[in-house]
């Protein structure tokens, strides 16, 4: 897997400004790259393989995602500003 996409779906009404998400995508697109090397020396998932939720800040955004290694989507969960 070479690419990881970003699923906002989850996130129903919450409107993530343009700027935020694209910072968002680049720094999971990063962690992808290095993630994607480790995910090729080892054995394959069998069924589901999903990470536990975590938890990135920018600015006064805080998002939180789980990265579902199978089949490569960042899922972004809950997106809150002014925290």
């Amino acid at each position: 897997m070479n690419r990881l996409r970003v699923d906002w779906g989850l996130l129903g009404s919450v409107r993530v400004p343009d700027g935020i998400r694209a910072v968002v995508e680049r720094r999971l697109a990063a962690l992808w790259r290095l993630l994607a090397s480790r995910i090729d020396e080892a054995q394959p998932c069998e069924g589901p393989c999903r990470s536990e939720e975590f938890a990135l800040s920018l600015g006064r955004w805080s998002l939180t995602y789980e990265v579902d290694l199978t089949r490569g989507i960042a899922v972004v969960r809950q997106a809150m500003h002014g925290l």
